[in-house]
């Protein structure tokens, strides 16, 4: 995924070729444009002014291709000399931006858009720039077939990718396989990325890949792949931001005391220096960010730094180190207010209260409630979850008593039992628990990875690399000096859960093209993940004290792209994969008997075929099969504090396994339209869902038999001029759970289509426009629509009240050029300050705006 950069010839069978790219409306020269050898891992990018120079090109006959987003595609053929300088210049027009797109994480290399088998959507730098300091959920929010769910704050946020995830606590079972630059950043003791904390200040463009087109990946990409490209400058840069900005109030009948005359402030700064001067280039960029919360504990404040830096060692090797490190802390977010009777499990939601956290406790809604009860459960064992909320007076029982109960001499009923035990309303009066707004999370996350490329031929590369990552992300619950009780348990001072991950991995891939009409690409990869844990570990937890457990994966692949013929491309491809732990029995309780784990370790093979078949220049259709997999993760295995729920570890945790199928043709009806069009299966076996119950408000991650989720994807660009760019995207899914059984899971029966995979949205919409009136000023409006969900795990009911989605948000922004060096910007975030939800009972964030200044030097 990497580019030989041009040196100065060495070698006596090769030549230069120079140039330059002009823009045909204007004659202008474009900057930044990508230029290859095609066929080989030698390139390099436009200046300033639009010229570029590649060295040691081998002497013959080479094609050379040049590419950038909002530009069409082309190519020429020149003969090269040994020793001597051939002339290539291009003149390129303005098209829409799918059309110009050029993808390499499909095959591992770069590819055309025309020439792609499967589902890949590239984000490109002028949407990552549309927003004052990016972050990675929001520039692929509106990506096809992306739904983002966040809780706010330092909390979950999960990203699905043609339905591929649930919304989970602690992100836990992400079935997208996150990179930058090539390397994982998925928390690898849970699959979890903090998309929102993923700055996009140091960041070039962002691919995301679907279905079949994730195979190579292994495990972790099992629903799809978002790949970030850092940035690398081709001349000495200085660049700086700052922006700020404020979260308007909310709705008059918004009854919220911590909105009550508070207005929520935030503010981003960035600052960063590359250059690129013989055979080194580097890119360092610093960003700030601090939020006050639009919501209670959903502050936030993060500090991050990401330095790329290459050494070209010769015309015909370089070594590239990709690093970053951030710091984040933040609140944890939790749900709006409600009232809870926790006998029966009956919830009161208060959204009139959605920006406050506080929950109301009771353990009966009334005394004839508690008798009812009393009657129904005669005999039955008092569960651990009702012991903490029960009076004294049934400390010693082990069982709920049988009536008539005999005290003394008289015989009592169970009506009357209730009224002596709640004569003072202990079991009836409500309890509020305030607690919560002083639990904060803590999180560090670092990278660095190191490439080595080798050009060993012009028909034959070597790129391996060697990496390390690093997660710490830790929960504080209770910063004050005494004990704080909560519905569930009481929290010491200084009560805490964390998980250290340290994971050291490496790889490497021979990319051989055998014949001009067939190229293969052999690969390895591996890692060892030591993970020290308050709470997933085998071991059954003491609390604030940390247990070790070890992870290894070892996978293997091998590739071969055939053109069959001029016009029909196959690409064929098959990974083994490994996964194991070093635990090897787990300790469901304190003390209790230790259960052998069933799948410590779990392997499978991944095939996958797609078909490209170009039927014009400016046409193609594609088809692909593939099988994927996902070994449990730790979290899934030994989930154990789930924080308003408790976790059940699952020793017989298996494996799950996905087929993927998908047709698509794409058209570009001129340079002016563009279409493309997907259809999908993905057929799950051994689905991997957590299964709650919410008599017990506990979990556990269980293995679903079969499920299905199909869909259309649709995306049009269109560009009427130079001026005007709209973009419009739709995607139709149905998600099914095939093993539905009623009775088996109580919870989802409570939903309205309780076959339905929980958190799926059926229909999805995205839509953008921008408009340049004069040349130094850019208007954008970008606008999504996610539909009402139809089952929840968490808070179901028949009717569907207060489900996520059903909600449109509309974005608006302007940014203007002062000079050639200073660009100012405006923001209005949800312009119609919507209140809405995108994961259950967690108010998403209202209208705000945001101004700012970027420099570049």
């Amino acid at each position: 995924m990497t580019l030989l950069m041009p040196l100065p010839s060495y070698g006596a069978d090769t030549g230069t070729v120079k140039g330059k790219i002009t823009d045909k409306a204007d004659g202008e020269g474009v900057f930044g444009a990508s230029v290859t050898i095609a066929g080989t891992n030698i390139g390099t990018s436009t200046d300033a002014n639009g010229n570029f120079t590649i060295y040691n090109v081998p002497a013959k006959q080479e094609k050379i291709s040049v590419s950038i987003v909002g530009y069409a595609p082309t190519s020429q053929v020149v003969s090269i000399t040994a020793g001597q300088t051939s002339t290539a210049n291009f003149t390129i027009g303005q098209t829409t931006v799918m059309a110009s797109e050029v993808v390499v994480g499909a095959a591992l290399y770069k590819q055309d858009r025309l020439e792609v088998p499967v589902t890949v959507n590239v984000v490109s730098p002028e949407r990552i720039k549309q927003q004052a300091n990016p972050t990675l959920d929001q520039v692929i929010e509106d990506v096809p077939g992306v739904v983002v769910t966040r809780a706010g704050g330092q909390a979950t946020a999960t990203l699905q990718i043609r339905g591929s995830n649930t919304f989970q606590g602690g992100g836990i079972g992400t079935r997208v396989q996150g990179l930058y630059d090539g390397f994982p950043i998925n928390n690898p003791e849970s699959g979890e990325i903090v998309w929102t904390t993923v700055n996009m200040n140091a960041s070039d463009k962002v691919e995301v890949l679907k279905g079949a087109a994730a195979t190579l990946y292994g495990s972790g990409a099992m629903g799809g792949v978002v790949n970030v490209y850092g940035h690398l400058p081709e001349t000495f840069e200085v660049k700086a931001g700052v922006s700020g900005g404020f979260y308007d109030a909310p709705p008059s009948s918004d009854q919220s005391v911590y909105r009550k005359n508070f207005t929520p402030w935030l503010w981003n700064s960035y600052v960063g220096i590359g250059n690129k001067s013989g055979p080194w280039s580097y890119d360092l960029v610093y960003s700030h960010a601090d939020d006050q919360g639009y919501r209670q504990n959903a502050q936030t404040l993060l500090n991050d730094i990401k330095l790329k830096t290459r050494y070209d060692i010769d015309a015909k090797q370089y070594i590239q180190i990709s690093a970053f490190y951030n710091q984040t802390e933040g609140g944890y977010a939790y749900n709006w207010p409600y009232d809870l009777s926790a006998a029966t499990q009956t919830y009161v939601p208060h959204p009139e209260y959605a920006y406050d956290v506080w929950t109301r406790t009771n353990v009966f809604s009334s005394t004839a409630a508690f008798a009812q009860f009393l009657t129904a459960n005669q005999g039955l064992p008092i569960s651990p979850a009702f012991r903490p909320l029960l009076p004294a007076s049934f400390s010693s029982l082990t069982t709920w008593p049988t009536f008539p109960l005999r005290m003394g001499p008289t015989a009592i009923s169970a009506d009357q039992l209730a009224a002596i035990i709640n004569s003072a309303g202990a079991l009836t009066n409500f309890k509020t628990y305030d607690v919560y707004t002083d639990d904060i999370i803590k999180r560090k996350n670092a990278l660095v990875g190191a490439n080595y490329v080798n050009l060993l031929s012009d028909k034959l590369s070597l790129d391996t690399r060697v990496y390390y990552t690093y997660n710490d992300s830790r929960i504080e619950y209770n910063l004050t000096n005494t004990p704080q009780v909560y519905p569930l348990t009481t929290r010491n001072p200084g009560d805490f859960n964390e998980n250290i991950a340290n994971r050291f991995g490496a790889g490497a891939k021979l990319d051989w093209r055998a014949t001009d009409n067939q190229r293969f690409l052999l690969g390895i990869d591996g890692n060892i993940t030591d993970v020290k844990t308050t709470q997933i570990a085998a071991e059954f937890p003491v609390p604030n004290t940390f247990h070790n457990i070890q992870e290894k994966n070892a996978a293997a692949f091998l590739q071969d792209e055939w053109k069959i013929t001029d016009s029909l491309t196959s690409l064929m491809s098959v990974r083994y994969d490994w996964s194991g732990i070093d635990a090897t029995q787990a300790e469901l309780t304190a003390g209790g008997t230790l259960i052998p784990l069933e799948n410590r370790s779990v392997d499978a093979i991944s095939p996958r075929i797609a078909l490209n078949y170009k039927a014009m220049d400016d046409m193609s259709f594609r088809a692909s099969w593939g099988n994927s997999f996902r070994a449990p993760t730790l979290e899934e295995r030994f989930v154990r504090d789930g924080g308003m729920v408790h976790g059940t570890p699952n020793p017989y945790l298996d494996k799950e396994t996905m087929t993927a199928y998908e047709l698509g043709v794409y058209k570009q009806f001129s340079d002016k339209v563009s279409l493309d069009v997907a259809g999908f299966i993905n057929n799950y076996d051994n689905l991997i869902q957590s299964v709650i119950d919410l008599s017990t408000l506990s979990y556990q991650y269980k293995n679903i038999t079969k499920a299905r989720i199909w869909g259309i994807e649709t995306n049009l660009n269109y560009r009427p001029s130079n001026d005007w760019a709209f973009n419009a995207s739709y995607t139709y899914m149905n998600a099914q759970n095939l093993s539905y059984v009623k009775g088996q899971d109580t919870t989802l029966d409570l939903n309205p289509d309780p076959r339905w995979l929980p958190y799926r949205p059926e229909n999805t919409i995205s839509a953008s426009a921008t408009w340049k009136p004069v040349n130094k000023l850019a208007l954008n409006l970008t606008g999504r629509y996610v539909s009402k969900y139809k089952a929840i795990s968490f808070f179901p009911n028949p009717d569907g009240l207060y489900y996520p989605g059903d909600f449109i948000v509309i974005n608006v922004g302007a940014k203007y050029q002062i000079d050639k060096n200073i660009i100012a910007s405006l923001h209005c975030n949800n312009i119609g300050n919507v209140q809405y939800q995108e994961a259950e009972w967690f108010m998403a964030p209202g209208r705000s705006y945001v101004a700012g200044v970027d420099l570049t030097f």
